[in-house]
């Protein structure tokens, strides 16, 4: 019994492999032929997928590239920022230097200030004193000339002559060159070398009579004649007056800056710095016009073209 059981499970399986392999070989070509088609397809979509990754790979070194260049750029823009820093680090010590310069200069000009008003004053009392003498001269000079003429009068009463106007006269030309000091008061007057002040105050004359022109032409022959005078930069703000009445103001900012930089103690420089402000307004170029007038209030707080400037600030 137990030899047939064996025998049973022996030749059931193959007579169930040998009837299912004769009934399913039309099964077994429809499969072979589906696995030749998936392996074509396969075949296809490695061929698709070795693309992908080639395509991929390139992707990947340009954006390997493409961050290189990034962090190179990076660096670069780290390097520069850092001389910008040390650069702007130097600037602000140096104003701060400047400003500090400024300071010093400041004071002195207080005391350039204060020195300049003792010297105008002793002037305005020398030219005083000057006047008062040529005035006694003249007084004196008259009174010579009524003491000759009252004795003309005598000694032509003693003649018994009578006294004509012609005679007068040729009495008195003739009795005046006996006078030496008379002789030179009365002889025509004789073309003298002007004074400092009087080439200076010719000048200005004909800026005031609106002859900027001529004006001009007369401070500057005065700066030839007399560059290291005290009024020199006053000479240079005059200058920048003339070009700016006749709408030449760029050449009117350059006058102002000559009497500025050229002159920093100088009575002119708050004039000068207010009018190349206004100048600078006149060629459009208001930021610079600014600086100039916030500069003028700092260093000049307490004058009347800081006061202007600081109206003008306001109205911006």
């Amino acid at each position: 019994m137990a030899n047939i059981v064996i025998k049973f499970f022996i030749f059931f399986p193959v007579l169930i492999f040998f009837v299912t392999s004769c009934a399913s070989q039309k099964d077994i070509i429809y499969l072979n032929n589906q696995l030749n088609a998936l392996y074509r397809q396969s075949k296809k979509d490695g061929k698709r997928f070795e693309k992908s990754l080639k395509k991929l790979e390139e992707e990947i070194k340009v954006d390997e590239s493409m961050q290189r260049e990034i962090e190179k750029s990076l660096n670069e823009d780290k390097k520069f920022l850092k001389e910008d820093q040390e650069s702007l680090r130097l600037h602000f010590a140096q104003v701060e230097a400047n400003l500090v310069e400024i300071k010093d200069k400041i004071q002195g000009l207080t005391g350039k200030v204060e020195e300049n008003s003792h010297l105008l004053k002793g002037t305005i009392e020398e030219e005083t004193t000057k006047d008062d003498a040529m005035v006694s001269q003249m007084k004196e000079l008259s009174s010579v000339v009524d003491e000759l003429k009252s004795r003309i009068e005598k000694i032509e009463s003693s003649l018994s002559f009578k006294p004509s106007v012609n005679k007068e006269m040729t009495g008195l030309k003739v009795a005046l060159p006996a006078q030496g000091t008379l002789q030179k008061d009365i002889s025509p007057p004789q073309e003298k070398k002007l004074t400092e002040s009087e080439v200076y105050d010719r000048a200005l004359g004909l800026y005031r009579d609106d002859r900027y022109e001529e004006a001009m032409a007369g401070f500057k022959n005065f700066l030839k004649l007399y560059p290291k005078s005290d009024l020199a930069d006053n000479a240079h703000f005059w200058i920048g007056e003339c070009h700016r009445a006749l709408a030449k103001y760029e050449e009117a900012i350059l006058a102002y800056q000559r009497a500025i930089n050229g002159y920093p103690k100088g009575n002119k420089v708050p004039a000068a710095m207010l009018q190349q402000a206004f100048a600078f307004e006149k060629i459009d170029d208001k930021t610079t016009a600014n600086l100039v007038l916030k500069k003028l209030v700092k260093n000049f707080p307490k004058t009347k073209e800081a006061e202007i400037a600081r109206k003008r600030l306001k109205q911006d």
